[in-house]
């Protein structure tokens, strides 16, 4: 059903029709009204009567004739609603019916360009039971993929939704009516139920809302329920109950059309759960929705509720500025303290802020609001601003258009007494900022003992540096100069994990911090860069990177440094659905999508491969979807290695398995002519025995250089928590030098 009406509207849209808003505004009237009439709210087929003759009579004109219906039903007078009616007409208000534009509809006999037989196959749908939430789908569908983008717009499943909505409301409610054995308190009870109050700061088309009303309505059914129970047992007659009002919803939006849609999302709701348990006010005239306005969240007051649920904004730190401006992120940094992190961010806090004593919220927010710096920002914030995470999930595929992997968290404000968790289905003894199990929040510190080992590799912010193999080849040819000093192989993630050999597959060149006249002394590379880069360098918004356009963007001299004089060096991908580090060559140029590791000794390359190390890094990095998205300052500036110093034959074991993973790698890329994606993935499948046990003995080893026991392996929540100790311990320990030997 909504197909069709996402369909008409495009038709409209693409002939102009009408003004968009007027098409949108269009869409929402005849979806409701095709509910309506289905409900029995309008007189039966009324609009789809009319649709059908408007088809058969050519000489009818459409645009007049539903204009005409829809503008009677915004007329309180009777008498003049249906003045020259044969059926009568209700009083709609609710303002859905303010302005009813002309909007001419097409008849064809082409039946895509149809746009009246888009109206009547939706109309041929029993709109009661059209769940209302399907409006998400229609908002989609109506404002298109770039707008929505824009809006940070994403739609909710009901499953999804229940996730939030069931703990933060559900949950708590039916706990107290299920334990209140007094007809006197259940009536207060009652009391407290219909003054409840809920809040979805982005409520977007107002599926959240919708979900939490229809709840709210069955936990006043049950306690109604009870209510009678509890007065028949005690042989007194139960006054008259009162209802949960459709006030106590409260939404903000931003986008105009989205707090439409929701209105209409909540007046079908309303309509439909009062024809099933009876309404706290009449299904019409429309209740006017005055708790549903159109705002900046961020900038506005949010009224006192009891709960705050709902799916902020998904934009990331990195794309925040590109979507809001400048202004935007002075005034989100000034207002809020924390710097530039993902747009939920500070929606968690500002929620957290908001929340009374005792009372419970719910947000779904991508999966880095655990992670470092996000997770700083806003659970472990509102951790120790007395929140306590009862419900999440910690990371699943979302469930819209959005390719993201979402989490969904629940918490209440100074919660009292007995608290039950729940991370990922199971019950468990508590959830930490992190989204794991536990009680307490452990924060990793920076170990001086790591500082400048691992770099993120060299960001150009131009193509036009890199070079195919005869490029290079010509320049290395040539004799005005020693191109061999700034032409080097360049190794991308993609060399990395799909290349049998993992070598460089293209070239680059790299001036280094060498100045403009220094440059100048290789003048056919650089009249490469000059008409490959600059132009492009020409319009960038940093200063630095358009005034030394011969240069990469990030030159990385520590890394450079760093790596000069090793024989070879590490380098493992800074994404990634696997944790992989390979051997370098020296002179190479590892891309920013690489780390690079200034290390050469297989005993570091070992325990930076183990699962003790990528364990931590999931712990302490982010993710870009599922992947791991390795964060050098997190996952290995702060990560423990193995002290004090191991014993001669744990850490001759850690090298020996090092070596035989890199050899068994070398094998498998060989016989079979693929890259460590494909080889990995068929390790999993059970082949390359050899690999996997190599792998096996390599962690086993690791885990004896940190003298613990092999069964940690199998407890990955207390090996963490080992780590986190050993962590807390070296930061004090000022003799912690792990490379000391490399």
């Amino acid at each position: 059903a909504a197909e069709h009406m996402v369909e008409l509207y495009f038709r409209l849209l693409d002939r102009a029709a009408a003004p968009p808003d007027e098409l949108r505004r269009f869409i929402i009237q005849a979806v409701w009204l095709l509910f309506a009439e289905d409900l029995g709210l309008v007189p039966e087929r009324v609009f789809s009567n009319l649709l059908q003759a408007l088809r058969d009579d050519p000489t009818r004109v459409p645009a007049v004739e539903v204009s005409d219906l829809f503008r009677r039903l915004n007329v309180a007078d009777s008498e003049r609603r249906n003045r020259g009616r044969p059926v009568a007409l209700p009083y709609v208000n609710g303002e859905l019916f303010a302005e009813t534009p002309e909007v001419p509809l097409n008849r064809s006999e082409v039946k895509r360009l149809d746009e009246l037989s888009h109206l009547i196959e939706a109309a041929a749908y029993d709109w009661k039971f059209v769940n209302p939430t399907v409006f998400g789908s229609l908002m989609e569908g109506c404002l298109g993929h770039d707008h929505r983008w824009e809006l940070g717009a994403h739609y909710t499943s009901e499953p999804d939704i229940m996730t939030i909505v069931q703990p933060v409301i559900v949950r708590p409610w039916s706990e107290r009516i299920e334990a209140v054995d007094d007809p006197t308190k259940a009536l207060r009870l009652l009391g407290e139920l219909v003054n409840f109050h809920v809040l979805d700061p982005a409520m977007g088309c107002g599926n959240f809302l919708a979900v939490a009303y229809r709840e709210l309505r069955l936990l006043e059914r049950r306690l109604h329920s009870r209510i009678g129970d509890l007065h028949t047992e005690a042989g007194m007659i139960p006054p008259v109950l009162p209802r949960y009002p459709i006030k106590n919803i409260h939404g903000i939006e931003i986008e105009p059309f989205a707090v439409e849609i929701a209105k209409a999302t909540l007046w079908m709701t309303h309509g439909l759960i009062a024809r099933q348990f009876g309404a706290a006010e009449p299904p019409l005239p429309l209740a006017p929705l005055s708790t549903l306005i159109c705002a900046d969240s961020l900038k506005t007051e949010w009224p006192k509720v009891d709960a705050i649920i709902g799916n902020p904004p998904f934009h990331g730190d990195r794309k925040l500025r590109g979507v809001l401006g400048d202004d935007y992120i002075t005034w989100l940094k000034d207002e809020y303290g924390v710097g530039v992190k993902d747009h939920c961010v500070y929606f968690f806090r500002k929620a957290h802020h908001e929340l009374g004593k005792g009372k419970r919220a719910g947000l779904v927010a991508t999966n880095t609001i655990s992670q470092a710096k996000n997770r700083d920002a806003s659970l472990a914030w509102i951790a120790s601003h007395g929140g306590i995470i009862t419900d999440a999930v910690s990371s699943k595929p979302w469930s819209g258009d959005a390719k993201v992997h979402v989490s969904i968290v629940c918490w209440q404000k100074e919660g009292k007494g007995s608290q039950e968790f729940v991370l990922d289905g199971k019950q468990v003894e508590g959830i930490t900022p992190s989204l794991t199990v536990g009680t307490e929040h452990a924060e990793a510190s920076a170990l001086a003992g790591n500082r400048a080992r691992v770099f993120q590799g060299y960001l150009l912010n131009g193509m036009g540096f890199v070079l195919d193999e005869e490029e290079a080849a010509r320049l290395l040819e040539r004799r005005d100069a020693d191109y061999g000093s700034i032409v080097a192989p360049f190794m991308n993630g993609d060399d990395l994990v799909n290349r049998p050999d993992q070598d460089p597959s293209r070239w680059v060149i790299d001036f280094g911090r060498r100045p403009l006249e220094e440059a100048a002394a290789f003048p056919a590379a650089l009249a490469i860069v000059r008409e490959r880069v600059k132009p492009h360098r020409d319009t960038v918004t940093r200063k630095g990177q358009r005034e030394r356009w011969w240069q990469f963007a990030e030159t990385r001299p520590g890394m450079t440094a760093a790596i000069a004089t090793l024989p070879r060096f590490g380098v493992a991908g800074l994404t990634g659905k696997r944790w992989l580090v390979a051997w370098a060559q020296p002179g190479w140029r590892p891309s920013h999508a690489l780390a690079g590791l200034a290390f050469d000794d297989d005993y570091s390359f070992g325990v930076v491969q183990s699962v003790a190390h990528e364990l931590w890094a999931r712990a302490n990095g982010s993710t870009l979807k599922g992947d791991l998205r390795y964060v050098v300052s997190s996952c290995f500036d702060t990560y423990p290695f193995p002290w004090p110093e191991p014993k001669p034959q744990h850490r001759d074991a850690v090298e020996a398995a090092a070596r035989l993973i890199v050899a068994e790698r070398r094998a498998a890329c060989d016989q079979s002519g693929k890259g460590l994606t494909w080889v990995y993935n068929k390790m999993d499948d059970g082949a390359f025995a050899g690999l996997r046990k190599a792998h096996h003995d390599l962690d086993r080893a690791v885990l004896a250089c940190y003298g613990w026991p092999v069964t940690l392996l199998e407890e990955k929540p207390k090996l963490l928590a080992a780590l986190f100790d050993l962590n807390g311990q070296l930061a004090k320990d000022p003799t912690y030098a792990p490379f000391a030997r490399a």
